[in-house]
């Protein structure tokens, strides 16, 4: 076995220094190591590898070959052995519970966090959405601290909130904090990142902002530090945050794909946000146009990337949006309008645009009537009115000789129904009901006919009436007008004396 071999191959040089009187026998060192090797310790141990016991063989005979343990025992070798090996193994344990960067790098050496103090130049999260600069004053209670911020306000804050303390300040004086913020702004170029991921990710190393400032601005000063920490922390593209310790975080940079494709991604959302910026110009130059000048509902809708934001407007004016999408897409245009994001507000920006009427009817839009009809199913209605044919004119009896009565308020421009009536010989009573025949223009199934079936009915509001037909051919083809030989559809009944 390779341990008896190890322990064998310097048995001469142990028997030589060491006196019988101290030392066993060889053979009686075989029988304890023998023993030794039966424990279930040492089978524990035999289980690291061969390769392990021949390095501590090395060491043994190393220590015994230069006049070490000469008093010792073969037994007390054997121990020291098994120490040697616990030692090791201890170290594995040790070493398995230290978290290292993807190069081998211990993350503990490089997240150090620095403990608080007055004057220190830092950075915090007021809310989700603004990230201030501030200076310490003092501690404020256990744990939090107050601080003098940039805008000149002094509030408390916890430690959570902290983002970053800027290395290398001491009594840093807060009136200065705009002016470092500034500089800071003026030196930030997101291009350096792209060159500084393309070295790291060669390398496969990890990196923190001051090592960042370093490599990109050539110095790790409180500024430049400061500007690679913005850099990294608003950088979307090529760097991760690998771990974070308090105000401290280390970052690491995103495979290839990954980049590419944030990349793409963020082409889309900048093309994206510039099309909304022209919409929001749009808007903004529409409302200061006087009222006869705004455009019509109409002209909209005509490009699809301004049709489905001005839709998404009127979905959110009537609480009736489709998707998040749209809501999200209104909220954003509210936003940009500097107006507040409710439905309200939608309301009057579509008012001001002249895309809705001054008094617009919400309950209408919330119940779905559509006010008005597309260009296409409005041209087809006009080419009915011009077909003079009648596919119903054999069967159709003459009754312009009644005197037809249909009654209806003065601003009524749809007839669409009368009465006539007419004393028989025998002293009855004959009452005529006409009714329009729209069938005389609209063919089953046809375009027109599937639109006023989609409607269903007219409606009559006091704001305005919405017509199941287009309006020309409701007013004129379909309507029964005064003076003039009309299509209708007749029923005629006989009523007796008594009303029967």
């Amino acid at each position: 076995m390779m341990a008896v071999r190890a322990v064998n191959s310097c048995s001469n040089s142990i028997l030589r220094s060491a006196s019988f009187s101290c030392s066993p026998p060889l053979s009686a060192f075989r029988c304890r190591f023998d023993n030794h090797f039966r424990t279930l310790q040492f089978r524990r141990y035999w289980q690291l590898g061969c390769s392990r016991l021949l390095k501590f063989h090395c060491e043994v005979r190393f220590c015994v070959l230069h006049g070490r343990g000469r008093q010792r025992s073969v037994h007390s070798l054997v121990d020291g052995v098994i120490e040697v090996l616990a030692e090791s193994m201890k170290r594995k344990r040790v070493r398995s519970a230290i978290k290292l960067t993807s190069s081998g790098e211990l993350l503990a050496d490089k997240l150090v966090n620095q403990p608080l103090e007055k004057g220190l130049l830092l950075e915090f999260k007021k809310d989700s959405d603004r990230v201030l600069l501030a200076v310490a004053q003092r501690p404020d209670g256990k744990k939090n601290w107050m601080v003098h911020d940039q805008n000149g306000t002094i509030s408390s804050i916890k430690p959570q909130q902290i983002t970053y303390i800027v290395p290398g300040v001491e009594n840093f004086d807060h009136t200065e904090i705009s002016t470092f913020a500034r500089k800071a702004q003026d030196n930030l170029d997101p291009a350096l990142l792209e060159f500084a991921w393309v070295e790291l990710l060669e390398k496969n190393k990890s990196v923190t902002p001051e090592e960042l400032a370093e490599m990109i601005f050539g110095s790790s000063e409180p500024l430049e530090s400061y500007c690679a920490h913005l850099l990294l922390s608003k950088d979307e593209i090529y760097f991760t945050v690998l771990e974070t310790k308090g105000s401290r975080s280390l970052y690491g940079p995103r495979p290839t794909t990954q980049v590419e494709e944030l990349m793409h991604w963020n082409l889309a959302k900048e093309a994206a946000e510039k099309e909304l910026e022209e919409f929001v110009q749009l808007l903004k130059s529409t409302k200061k146009m006087p009222l006869h000048a705004k455009p019509p509902k109409s002209s909209w809708l005509v490009e699809e990337k301004n049709r489905k934001k001005v839709e998404s407007l009127e979905a959110y004016a009537i609480d009736a949006w489709q998707n998040d999408d749209q809501k999200r897409t209104a909220g954003m245009i509210l936003k940009a309008m500097g107006m507040e994001k409710t439905s309200s507000s939608a309301v009057h920006l579509l008012i001001n645009i002249g895309y809705f009427p001054v008094h617009v009817n919400l309950d209408l839009l919330k119940s779905n009537i559509r006010t008005n009809h597309s260009d296409e199913i409005t041209s087809a209605a006009e080419n009915l009115l011009l077909e003079s044919a009648d596919p119903d004119e054999i069967d159709r009896k003459d009754l312009s000789h009644l005197k037809v009565y249909a009654i209806d308020v003065d601003e009524a421009d749809e007839l669409d129904d009368a009465l006539s009536a007419t004393r028989l010989q025998d002293g009855r009573l004959k009452v005529w009901i006409h009714v329009a025949d729209p069938a005389h223009y609209v063919e089953p199934g046809s375009i027109v006919d599937r639109e006023a079936m989609r409607r269903g009915t007219s409606v009559f509001l006091p704001t305005g009436t919405y017509p199941m037909f287009p309006e020309k051919l409701a007013m004129k083809g379909m309507s029964l007008k005064q003076g003039e030989i009309c299509n209708a559809v007749t029923v005629s009944a006989v009523l007796h004396s008594d009303g029967w």
